[in-house]
């Protein structure tokens, strides 16, 4: 057995064509989604300067479906075992999640959504009639992209609401292509959601500068019908301080001189050890 297969690290994807034949074009197109989706999930689910994996095709067969198993390439140096299984079951977790209600699933972003909403396309037009997928960890819990999870996976990410707001958390993946405006997304505090930074060109040295970091990013915020953040214009970010345990004793006591009774703060503390 390998690092790999014990760390629950591998997907089994099943493509179940709508015709004798599999097309081509969406196959590739489904593949292409599913690996994007995993990269996503980790992102997420995982600290921002985790060293990330790199997919590839351990095994496949085609009889009457589609059979492909996805497996790191790799296992990267300082990479925790105990992690190698989240994007996988983040993944599959995300796709039964968006089978029953229309809501951004755990550790899924807007984008990672409308990846769902793609491969449900092939799904809609006949090309396939149903793309099933299953983490190794747990071999008989599959998900599966029909027309329901489709259609679940447009309405969830519909804007619907819109106010000036502002969200804090971590700054998490960053891209700036040229022609295309910045992209970056917020892991959002207290939550397992990241929320889509839409910024301007002349932004794109702030989230450089911000990227990794704890911020405050106020904008635009667009909310889906269930009143989940999905993205926000940016209008401005700053940096919060994290004090952490800076907070010392000593800079407690001197909140309130009288606490002490006029003695110092070091004569306090010694009397209050010798009880």
């Amino acid at each position: 057995m390998t690092i790999t297969e014990i760390g629950g690290a591998a997907l089994e994807v099943r493509i179940v064509p709508g015709h004798r034949r599999l097309d081509l074009q969406a196959y590739t197109s489904i593949l292409s989604e599913v690996r994007k989706t995993l990269e996503e999930v980790d992102r997420a689910a995982i600290p921002t300067r985790t060293p990330r994996m790199h997919w590839a095709i351990k095994d496949m067969s085609m009889r009457d479906e589609v059979r492909i198993i996805l497996t790191p390439k790799e296992v990267p140096n300082k990479r925790a075992i105990s992690t190698l299984s989240v994007p996988t079951e983040g993944l599959v977790s995300g796709v039964q999640s968006l089978s029953k209600i229309a809501e951004i699933p755990a550790y899924f972003t807007d984008a990672t959504v409308n990846r769902v909403g793609i491969i449900g396309k092939h799904v809609k037009s006949g090309e396939v009639d149903r793309v099933a997928v299953a983490s190794m960890r747990a071999p008989n819990e599959w998900a599966t992209v029909d027309q329901v999870t489709t259609s679940n996976a447009a309405r969830a990410v519909e804007p619907v609401k819109k106010s000036f707001s502002s969200i804090s958390g971590v700054l998490e993946v960053l891209e700036h292509r040229a022609g295309r405006t910045p992209r970056a997304f917020l892991k959002v505090d207290g939550s397992k959601h990241a929320v889509r930074i839409e910024a301007r060109e002349d932004q794109s040295t702030l989230l450089r500068e911000a990227w990794g970091e704890h911020v405050l990013a106020e904008g635009l915020l667009k909310r889906n019908i269930l009143g989940q953040p999905v993205s926000l214009v940016l209008d401005s970010i700053a940096n919060i301080p994290d004090r952490g345990s800076s907070v010392s004793p000593w800079e407690l006591l001197g909140i309130d001189p009288k606490f002490t009774d006029g003695l110092s703060t070091e004569e306090y503390v010694k009397r209050v050890r010798r009880g």
